[in-house]
């Protein structure tokens, strides 16, 4: 009898309220962009719509234009993004839903966890794709899926790395 792997019937792993109160918090206090800015990516986020927000927020600090509902309501419009995320209303229930920004930091990390728990799920699917194809030296298979598992561990170390013109700009 042979081994069956198993696969465990979850959800990927994500927080749409961590998600929800960064957006919020960075709403409430445009200055903890700069507590975020530093490991946390659009693309860490799980709703395409947050990942929206999130890049748009960053857009406008990066060109040091103020952070607010008015101007990242008209950068979404220019993006054409604002109707489809579900318009102003929705930027107002984050904003009315996040109490404090004091925590932002905190949500981030959230954020940022669950989409590298999300990025070694997906190794893991393709490292099992490389093992089930059984075409290649079992070397190779080795490495590649080395590789595979240094590119998630890659990124996270990358994040933490900032060209020395922003650290001097902030």
């Amino acid at each position: 009898m042979s081994e069956q792997v198993v696969v465990p019937d979850k959800m990927v792993p994500h927080n749409v309220e961590a998600e929800q109160a960064v957006i919020g918090a960075l709403l409430i206090d445009p200055d903890a962009t700069f507590k975020v800015n530093t490991f946390l990516r659009a693309e860490d986020f799980y709703v395409e719509r947050h990942r929206w927000l999130y890049d748009s927020i960053v857009t406008l600090h990066d060109r040091g234009e103020s952070v607010d509902y008015v101007t990242l309501c008209d950068e979404l419009e220019r993006r054409e993004q604002l109707a489809e995320l579900g318009g102003g209303a929705y930027i107002t229930q984050l904003i009315n839903a996040t109490p404090t920004a004091l925590n932002v930091e905190h949500y981030a990390r959230i954020v940022e966890r669950t989409n590298t728990l999300r990025r070694l799920i997906g190794a893991a699917g393709e490292i099992a794709a490389l093992a089930y194809e059984d075409t290649e030296d079992v070397d190779e298979v080795v490495d590649r899926a080395e590789q595979i598992m240094f590119g998630v561990s890659q990124q996270r170390i990358t994040r933490d790395i900032m060209p020395i013109r922003d650290v001097v700009d902030e």
